[in-house]
């Protein structure tokens, strides 16, 4: 994953048709920024449990919910085929490895098995026609 940035439009797709993404994002309304590293941010909007956009032009002036933010080293980490000790999940990567969750964090304790599965739909994304 590291220099190549993620596939935005199968991202979009993914969090669409994925059934345990849509189970736990139900009711959620929120906006989230994903920043990685240097090379990479975008913002993922989310109305009523459905996404409505993902925005590859983030600005410092957007506000955002929810910002999941670390280095290209950390999301290279997190997302590889097979994750490193305390990287499976941002949560343990916050813990263990200076990985940033921030913003509101009662949504993101209530919908945190959401933002855990779009960790998992991520690393998919990212290793998308890699054989591990």
């Amino acid at each position: 994953m590291s220099a190549v940035p993620l596939n935005l439009a199968a991202l979009d797709a993914e969090l669409g048709r994925d059934p345990e993404f849509v189970l736990h994002a139900r009711y959620l309304t929120a906006v989230f920024r994903v920043v990685i590293g240097e090379t990479q941010s975008f913002r993922i909007v989310v109305r009523a449990g459905a996404v409505v956009e993902i925005d590859a032009v983030v600005t410092p002036f957007d506000s955002y919910d929810i910002q999941l933010a670390g280095t290209e080293e950390q999301w290279e980490a997190l997302l590889a085929p097979v994750p490193p000790a305390f990287y499976q999940d941002f949560y343990c990567a916050m813990l263990h490895h200076g990985f940033r969750i921030e913003g509101d964090m009662e949504t993101i304790m209530a919908y945190y098995p959401a933002i855990r599965r779009l960790a998992e739909i991520l690393r998919g994304v990212a290793n998308a026609g890699v054989s591990a």
